[in-house]
């Protein structure tokens, strides 16, 4: 269905609705006129009635009806719009007005009437010698209203014809651009870029056409750059090979001379295939039946053969070669770049991040379980601990009768009952700290240098904790706790420190973004790495799995005698990416 035609169509259901509805405005408001006319019409024959009946009456002869008010009828004939009717005592009809002579033998259709036929019976004047019988005739008014109904009809149908007809008119001639921008558009389908749209009186049309012509332009431009870029093809780093859509080489430049080991004079003419391993052959059609069809491929990642018969990876871009003089496709016009190092880089990386995610998994299980483990401790074994503790104390502390050595005894298992007791929490602490989930990092730290002075009193530690370390994450507070805990523990037990300082604050405005920076130092007798134990190397090997598994870094450096330094640097913002993979 064409533009003007729906134009015309909606034009046409206005013009229609607004049609229905004004005649039924106006059919209303001739009901209602009807019906008023009529209603003063009869009251008016009434009330003349009433006054001559009443007059004959005064004058004495009010009792016989024929005489005085049948003259009276025949001499006014018809009282407006009503037919009036005299009946004698015997009910028998003596009198009965003329049809009316207005627009004599015609009448309105019956629909018509029955829509504006006012709602009025008959009116009965009752004699002494007789009855009146008015009865309302709306057939004329009927028909006038008929008559001006016709004539809005006529005037609403021309309406309607002209205002078509000039809408189609004026469509067509403001929609006769179209056929010039749709041969325009043609002629760019089929690559004649150099079509352009005269200007249009319309402003709208002459958008259409400049922008038409910026495009033509454009494209006119685009293909001069092509025509250069083959110019300086021989040049390119990228091996550029031209051949047609049979396969045969054309065009070999000195790139591809330099990746696949031939010269252009003893493989220009050959075949493309000869350069395709064999599982590729269906690969190379697949290529060539999407360059017939006009198509492209972009950055294929696929594999060639060199002449020494070693296969290459390549990044492949293919473009069908056009001639322009018939706008046909002859050939093929493919790029190659050689990715090896790229692939080999590109596999380390993942493997790298294959085995990121995999410590990542292995620590959060761990923590897991660490979790579960001090949570049974402190609920199960923490509770009988505590309840043999509550027995002993209480057998302690009978005095009943009770022998001595059984009170010492249960004292003794009271003694026994708090330092499991004690040793229970102290593992629970180590297992998973619960300052940590409930209070914070720089509170779990706080306490877990209390405990270690606690245990190591001839050791002293100083903690300095920045102002901004809070809020950073369930994995880089544990990770941090993890690193220092590992660090005091190596140096209470390998060090033969006197004094160990641990710094953890958060530096922004770097490079990379902001980082956590893990500090612990200690003035112990330093690395001895061809003495080192295997629970140092498994616990520095586990405090840099953690720390790279937040793509962050580990360094562990010092002289013999010079104690060690620890330093991890976690980027918050790389952490947090890091953490949302689980």
């Amino acid at each position: 269905m064409s533009l003007r035609f729906r134009v015309n169509l909606a034009i046409t259901l206005l013009v229609v609705i607004f049609g229905i509805v004004t005649a039924y405005i106006l059919v209303d408001n001739m009901r209602k006129s009807i019906n008023e006319e009529i209603e003063a019409g009869t009251r008016v024959t009434v009330q003349l009635l009433e006054t001559v009946v009443l007059s004959a009456r005064m004058s004495g002869t009010a009792g016989d009806p024929d005489e005085n008010l049948v003259a009276f009828l025949q001499h006014v004939g018809r009282v407006r719009a009503n037919e009036i009717r005299l009946f004698d005592a015997e009910n028998k009809l003596v009198y009965e007005s003329p049809p009316s002579v207005y627009k004599r033998g015609r009448w309105a259709p019956e629909w018509f009437a029955a829509m504006v036929r006012p709602p009025i019976g008959d009116f009965q004047l009752n004699l002494l010698g007789g009855t009146v019988v008015v009865t309302p005739d709306a057939s004329r008014s009927i028909l006038d209203a008929w008559d001006e109904f016709k004539e809005f009809g006529g005037l609403l149908l021309a309406f309607f014809v002209l205002l078509n007809l000039l809408v189609f008119w004026l469509l067509g001639r403001s929609m006769r651009p179209l056929r010039s921008i749709l041969d325009g558009l043609s002629e760019m389908e089929m690559g004649r870029f150099h079509a352009r749209l005269p200007d249009y009186r319309l402003p709208e049309f002459g958008a259409i056409s400049h922008t038409f012509n910026r495009m033509a332009r454009a494209l006119e431009d685009s293909i001069a750059e092509n025509r250069r870029l083959a110019l300086i093809a021989q040049q390119s780093s990228d091996a550029i090979i031209i051949h047609d859509l049979a396969g045969r080489i054309s065009f070999w430049n000195a790139a591809a001379e330099r990746l696949f080991g031939y010269e252009a004079a003893e493989i220009v003419g050959s075949s493309a295939a000869l350069i395709a391993p064999p599982e590729r052959k269906e690969e190379l059609r697949e290529t060539l039946d999407a360059i017939r069809g006009r198509g492209r491929v972009e950055h294929l990642e696929t594999q060639r053969l060199k002449k020494s018969g070693e296969l290459v990876d390549v990044a492949l871009s293919a473009a069908p070669l056009v001639d322009p003089a018939s706008d046909d496709v002859i050939g093929e016009i493919c790029a190659m770049r050689d990715i090896t190092e790229h692939k080999r880089m590109q596999e380390t990386e993942e493997e790298l991040e294959r085995n990121r995610r995999l410590t990542q998994l292995i620590q959060a299980r761990l923590e897991e379980e660490r979790r579960s483990i001090a949570r049974e401790l402190h609920d199960e074994l923490g509770q009988c601990v505590t309840a043999i503790k509550t027995i002993g104390t209480a057998i302690s502390n009978r005095d009943d009768g009770t022998s001595r050595e059984t009170r010492d005894n249960a004292g003794t298992i009271v003694s026994v009952a708090s330092h499991i007791y004690d040793v229970v929490h102290g593992i629970i602490r180590q297992l998973r700290p619960s300052a940590l989930d409930h209070l914070g990092l720089r509170d779990a730290l706080q306490e877990a240098v209390s405990a270690f002075e606690s245990r190591h009193p001839d050791i002293k530690v100083d903690l300095d904790l920045g102002s901004d370390i809070e809020g950073l994450g369930e994995k880089i507070n544990i990770t941090v706790y993890r690193v220092v805990q590992e660090c005091l523990t190596n140096v209470a037990r390998h060090a033969r420190a006197t004094r160990a300082q641990i710094s953890v604050s958060l530096q922004t405005g770097l490079e990379e973004g902001d980082a956590l920076h893990v500090v612990v130092r200690d003035n112990g007798k330093g690395l001895e790495r061809h003495v080192t134990d295997e629970t140092t190397r498994f616990g520095l090997l586990g405090m840099r799995e953690r720390v790279q598994a937040l793509n962050g870094r580990l360094e562990i450096s010092g002289s013999s005698g010079e104690g060690v330094v620890v330093e991890a640097v976690i980027p918050t913002v790389q952490a947090a990416v890091a953490a949302s993979v689980d």
